[in-house]
């Protein structure tokens, strides 16, 4: 093989591959080969192949290896940047003599794979109109080689009154493979909601970009934003009503004088000023 041959992977990490090995038999007889295979058994592979094969005169035949993966784990664990050397021997034999021995040797890989996988962990504290929250961000890495954030976007739906804060932290971020069961890289956005932000769920969706594959791939969770509560002391309708009837109960309990009494009281003032002239000198 003049280079390196890369098996498929799919999304569970199952290998699969075909090689194909061509013997050219000039001969006027038939040529019989034993065929063995010398890998490093340690590496996530498995070949399987012929152990023999007969080439009838003066024909071009071929044969074909097919090449398994092991566990899961161990093939993604398996660098893109590594090689496993496969040799394939072909003995002629004459009865127990070994005739002539030829061999094919070839590197055997697995593409790069990028998987970038967001994901989002909810505010602890309770977010208020007119106040601003943390969350986190983390980001595993699921493929078998080093990936980086190119972007980083928020879409929030029903609530144009809320924001994200720090997106613009993800960007150029590495994001080294992660083991099985293990953390990513973690970023602290922020959520600010609005003085005029009404009361309800807000769904926030984070989306990130990834520089191996060009995707893009999101996270979303719901968060919830408190208003103030309206002031319930002020006075309703009713209450103004009421004071006023208050105050007309007021004015009417005044010791106003009735007409007799205020035609009396005159008369005795017209009296006594009348009086006082008669005794000037």
């Amino acid at each position: 093989m003049d280079s390196t041959y890369l098996v498929d992977l799919d999304n569970d990490w199952d290998v699969s591959g075909e090689l194909v090995l061509f013997v050219n038999n000039e001969r006027s007889n038939e040529l019989n080969l034993e065929i063995t295979y010398d890998f490093d058994d340690t590496a996530p592979f498995e070949f399987d192949g012929p152990d023999s094969v007969a080439i009838p005169a003066s024909t071009n035949e071929s044969f074909t290896i097919t090449i398994t993966g092991g566990q899961a784990e161990d093939v993604r664990a398996f660098s893109p940047s590594s090689r496993v050397s496969l040799t394939v021997s072909a003995e002629e034999r004459l009865g127990e003599a070994s005739v002539s021995t030829q061999e094919v040797e070839g590197d055997v890989s697995v593409p790069r794979v990028y998987l970038l996988s967001p994901e989002l962990t909810g505010p602890e504290n309770t977010l208020f109109a007119g106040s601003w929250v943390e969350f986190q961000l983390n980001v595993r890495n699921y493929g078998n080689t080093q990936d980086a954030i190119t972007t980083g976007q928020a879409t929030i739906r029903s609530c144009p009154h809320l924001s994200v804060v720090g997106l613009e932290d993800v960007e150029d971020v590495i994001v080294p493979v992660t083991a099985s069961g293990g953390d990513g890289v973690q970023v602290t956005l922020r959520m600010e909601a609005s003085s005029s932000h009404q009361e309800r769920t807000c769904e926030v969706t984070v989306s990130i970009g990834s520089e191996g594959d060009a995707s893009s791939r999101s996270a979303d969770i719901n968060v919830a934003v408190v208003a103030p509560q309206s002031d319930n002391n002020a006075p309703s309708d009713g209450d103004d009503v009421d004071d006023e009837n208050d105050l007309r109960v007021d004015e009417e309990a005044l010791p106003w004088l009735h007409a007799w009494e205020f035609v009396g009281v005159a008369v005795l003032a017209v009296a006594y000023s009348n009086r006082r002239l008669l005794s000037l000198p």
